[in-house]
């Protein structure tokens, strides 16, 4: 049976929606001075956790694809590490929606590993809409901040350059595990990754302190990790990599409108049309003359 490509754009869209939140949690955090690292810790444990029970619940085996689930503990582990403390460490060196935007230039880096390493070739529609995306990209990045912090911006280029490996790799390996089993494994990962870099670079507990930092950590478990995960890798499943990645361009634009609502950041022309121009981007990979391979065929290539 062929996977139904809209049903993996909404579970794109919806894994967008979830992430979207995730620098505006960032800047919550930096905003009320609560201990990074112990928070990322608990946000990964209790999403492993949750995904845990739902592999009992739904009864997925366990007991075959060590080599897999072993590959998405070292993912987590080390991918989802790197990624997300350079993105934090993103956010409070340039701000939440410039560093979204530097996490944003990863399709570039997506398909630079399919055609190096993988072998596969990119349509003429593609590199169009993957443009379109860039442009967009550009459009909203603030003209008043030329001059931004060196040192974020490699940070979020870092971000974008383990992500892109992180889907290239992530939709090899979980190929032939269910998204709950996947994502148990890459969270438990990255929970003790940060487990240990809590234990050894912070000056804080390993358990939460206050309501603050309790509620922070549940609030980022549901929203900004179990939700956006499970739909991260079915949408994975459905739309490969490469599809995925250019879909995913949208999370900035629900970042700056979150990032309006929530904390007031103004919303001028520019950023609108590049908005605009991203969604439009994100809808067109939705024609047939643009549809890639079915998942399964492609995740063979990589």
């Amino acid at each position: 049976m062929i996977p139904n490509p809209r049903i993996g754009f909404l579970f794109m869209l919806c894994a967008a929606c979830g992430y979207a939140t995730v620098a505006l949690f960032g800047k919550w955090i930096y905003l009320n001075n609560l201990p990074l690292y112990m928070i990322l810790t608990w946000r990964f444990g209790g999403a492993a956790i949750v995904f845990a029970l739902l592999s009992k619940i739904w009864q997925q085996p366990t007991s075959f694809c060590r080599k897999e689930k072993r590959a998405c503990f070292l993912l987590g582990l080390f991918c989802d590490l790197i990624q997300t403390a350079l993105f934090f460490l993103a956010v409070a060196e340039v701000g939440a929606s410039i560093a979204t935007l530097l996490l944003f230039t990863f399709p570039l880096f997506v398909f630079l590993l399919q055609q190096i390493l993988f072998k596969q070739q990119a349509t003429p529609m593609q590199w169009l809409s993957l443009g379109m995306a860039l442009l967009g990209v550009l459009l909203i990045m603030p003209t008043d901040q030329i001059s931004l912090n060196i040192k974020g911006i490699l940070f979020g280029l870092g971000t974008a350059i383990t992500y892109a490996i992180y889907l290239c790799y992530g939709a090899h390996f979980t190929k032939k595990l269910s998204a709950s089993i996947s994502s148990t494994y890459l969270t438990t990962g990255a929970f003790s990754g940060f487990a240990l870099l809590t234990y050894f670079t912070q000056n804080s507990s390993l358990f939460p302190a206050s309501a603050t930092e309790l509620l922070t950590i549940l609030s980022m478990i549901a929203i900004a990790t179990v939700i956006p995960l499970l739909c991260l890798m079915r949408g994975m499943k459905l739309l490969g990599a490469a599809q995925s990645a250019m879909l995913f361009t949208i999370e900035p634009v629900i970042t700056i409108f979150f990032a309006a609502l929530l904390f007031k950041e103004p919303l001028t022309i520019r950023i609108l049309s590049g908005s605009a121009l991203i969604l439009f981007s994100a809808l067109l990979l939705q024609r047939k003359n643009v549809s890639i391979e079915s998942s399964d065929t492609e995740m063979d290539h990589l």
